[in-house]
């Protein structure tokens, strides 16, 4: 009978793993890395399933990408700074909150991304789709400027 209690809890912690808000990394660092769970993605310190590439900006699509993201309803921007965005966006369906980092490098032309989940241990591609979403946004805006 005591077996049975203890797989319970153990059982829940596997199926429903939960982490925090990361911790805004100081300058000239990378993004923190992905833990072991396939429910994040990082542009800086990413491998395997985790790894994506970093967006392509320059300083005038970051502004306006910043802009954009603190108009959308379901991101809450919790930290910002000059080259810096952390938020919590809220999934539409069953309002889990991800957490996204956008770090600009204005010499390198690009904005490093982490998003992550806080439940579960995988994302079903949530978060590599919300990464890819944000880059269509830059590049359709990129081109109804070049119109």
């Amino acid at each position: 009978m005591k077996k049975r209690h203890l797989c319970i809890p153990l059982l829940t912690t596997i199926l429903f793993g939960c982490t925090s808000a990361p911790e805004q990394p100081s300058a000239d660092t990378v993004l923190p890395p992905c833990g072991m769970l396939p429910n994040c993605v990082n542009s800086d310190s990413g491998t395997g399933g985790s790894a994506i590439a970093p967006l392509q900006a320059t300083v005038e699509q970051w502004h306006a990408l910043k802009r954009w993201l603190a108009q959308q309803d379901n991101w809450t921007i919790t930290a910002e700074t000059d080259d810096f965005v952390q938020a919590v966006v809220k999934t539409p369906l069953m309002q889990f909150r991800d957490d996204v980092q956008l770090a600009f490098n204005q010499q390198a032309g690009d904005i490093q991304v982490r998003s992550s989940s806080r439940l579960g241990i995988s994302d079903m591609g949530a978060n590599r789709t919300r990464i890819e979403s944000l880059r269509a946004h830059l590049i359709s805006e990129a081109t109804a400027v070049a119109d």
